[in-house]
């Protein structure tokens, strides 16, 4: 992979690699700055097929540093700093990386991990790792992934039909941590564009996150359906240079893009749907989704890209004929060698098919249709994907039950509000579980992403005759509310409105957004309605420092 990119250094040294904020890196000095970095790497013992952590905020270091850990022969472990502590040490001692790059005085500093493997002396090879994700785990232990550099050149390879070139603009618009930034870094550094990060809090606001699009003339956009959502609400369908949209990281209603396509000409704007899985290297299909398409509300998650191959298979891993629902199985170019550490885990993931090549069992249920397209129908499991992130509830059940105030638990995915958006909902059996204290002790162990919206505490978990949860018996989700206030006189009563309606049900006045099932995509649409009622110009960044109605109110000049 940095083969690759020191290969647009030398063909454009003067060309711009990577822009933050008024910050810019030309391909010859990213190229170089990687060099430096991969001399101290060495100087510390790192050599060919180590692991690297990498633990750093979006900026332009975090490029310098991803690419400089492969030029010094390692494969890099993202370490996300908004990650709880618990979870950045268990990725740290599984993955065994031998050291870990941090930031100190805004500059790469170095922890060297002495009992870790440092690896070998040699040239980097194509079957040497270029990366480990880590993804949920249903034993609360999350699971590393290790990708081959092999992997992800066939990914770049397989889509030359997108014809990505030195004129193309992306964002770096996901966490490090996810593996549609795979896509997003490399995708665009290897072929010779420019890669603009998009800061943490532009990302949360859709409006300004717009405004970078137009002042920076972004050409290719890679965004998840819920941030999408969120970005249409907030600006409509105003125009922009963007050439190439593609959606991957969660399931796509296509319909919802019939305001964008309408206002787009066909030819002018590709939108793309992508079904991927870390363990076959982001992207294993793609289906252009046009306004037709669009209209019928298709589910289709196309056909796979060149070298990759799908099947759909039953229980025992027959291929069953189309039309037939079963487990997606994903082959070819893509797949991933398993899961570190986990040999079991790994044999049943990853069988290896007829003709000896290795296959990866999704847990995903399918079906192809009569044209040979792939119909995506969600889980076989209790693995969801919430606003893109993948996620074992059985992970989340695990940290619950390591609590000691909770005798039992169980973690159930809702949907509510305007938008039907999801929502984890946890039920905890146990006297002494008090929702508000368990949630903030949990903060420890998950990240912000997996926290449940809401904790219910009920006497016992309501079982089926046969053992199994009931889980039409269990009560509707208590949520921490002391007065409803949308009927309120005043703003503050609309701004109650605005909270209830996004929220899917009535809010007080001291409730914390974020301990009531809130999120950053719900809080840019809570900050977009408020603009659209003219009740202030608030961002997103206001709804955080302000998250109660009352304090909003205030904010704005209001009578609570």
């Amino acid at each position: 992979m940095h083969a690759l990119v020191a290969e647009q250094a030398g063909r454009r040294p003067n060309a711009t690699a990577v822009t933050f904020g008024e910050q810019e890196l030309t391909y010859a000095e990213l190229n170089t700055a990687a060099d430096e970095l991969a001399v101290r790497l060495r100087a510390a013992g790192v050599g060919r097929g180590a692991r690297v952590g990498v633990s750093l905020s979006r900026d332009l270091s975090l490029i310098t540093t991803l690419l400089g850990v492969m030029k010094a022969g390692a494969s890099y472990v993202p370490l996300d700093p908004s990650y709880p502590s618990q979870r950045i040490e268990h990725m740290i001692t599984d993955s065994g990386v031998a050291v870990v790059v941090t930031e100190s005085d805004g500059k790469p500093a170095l922890t060297v991990h002495d009992d870790a493997p440092k690896g070998v002396a040699g040239e980097v090879a194509a079957e040497d790792h270029a990366y480990v994700i880590y993804t949920s785990g249903s034993t609360g232990r999350p699971k590393g992934v290790g990708v081959r550099h092999r992997n992800v050149a066939a990914l770049l390879t397989a889509t030359k039909d997108f014809q990505f070139d030195t004129e193309d603009v992306w964002t770096f618009f996901h966490s490090y941590a996810f593996d549609f930034s795979v896509w997003e870094i490399w995708g665009c550094l290897t072929s010779g564009g420019r890669l603009v990060i998009v800061p943490q809090e532009i990302a949360r606001d859709p409006q300004e996150f717009h405004r970078l699009l137009d002042e920076q003339r972004v050409t290719v956009l890679n965004q998840t359906p819920s941030a999408f959502a969120q970005l249409l609400s907030a600006t409509g369908d105003r125009d922009l240079a963007v050439r190439l949209l593609v959606f991957g990281g969660e399931q796509l209603d296509s319909r919802m893009l019939l305001p964008w396509l309408d206002a787009r000409p066909e030819d002018r704007c590709r939108v793309v749907n992508m079904y991927g899985i870390t363990e076959t290297t982001v992207h294993c299909t793609w289906t252009t989704v046009t306004r037709r398409a669009a209209l019928a509300g298709s589910k289709s998650v196309g056909v796979a890209i060149p070298g990759w191959s799908l099947r759909v298979v039953d229980p025992k891993g027959r291929r069953v004929p189309p039309g037939v629902a079963g487990e997606i199985v994903v082959g070819g170019a893509g797949v991933a060698d398993g899961y570190l550490g986990r040999p079991e885990l790994t044999a049943e993931r990853f069988p290896s098919g007829p003709d000896g090549a290795r296959l990866y069992r999704s847990g995903d249920r399918g079906r192809l249709l009569a044209n040979g397209e792939l119909e995506h129908l969600g889980r076989l499991d209790d693995q969801v994907k919430v606003r893109g992130h993948r996620i074992e509830l059985g992970e989340i059940k695990a940290a619950l039950l390591a609590d000691p105030a909770v005798l039992a638990a169980t973690v159930l995915v809702n949907r509510r509000g305007d938008a039907g958006d999801v929502h984890l909902d946890a039920y905890v059996v146990g006297p002494e579980a008090e929702p508000t204290a368990l949630r903030d002790r949990l903060t420890s162990s998950l990240p912000a992403y997996m926290l449940p919206s809401t904790i219910t505490p009920v006497p016992e978990l309501p079982l089926t005759g046969n053992g199994k949860l009931d889980t039409t018996r269990l009560p509707a989700p208590i949520r921490p509310v002391r007065r409803a206030v949308e009927h309120e006189a005043g703003e503050t009563g609309r701004l109650g409105q605005i909270w209830a309606q996004v929220l899917g049900g009535p809010v007080g006045l001291d409730d914390n957004l974020f301990l009531v099932g809130g999120n950053s995509l719900l809080a840019a649409r809570i900050a977009a309605e408020i603009r659209r009622e003219s009740l202030g110009d608030v961002s997103v960044q206001q709804v955080y420092r302000h998250p109660t109605i009352r304090a909003l109110a205030g904010m704005l000049g209001t009578k609570s």
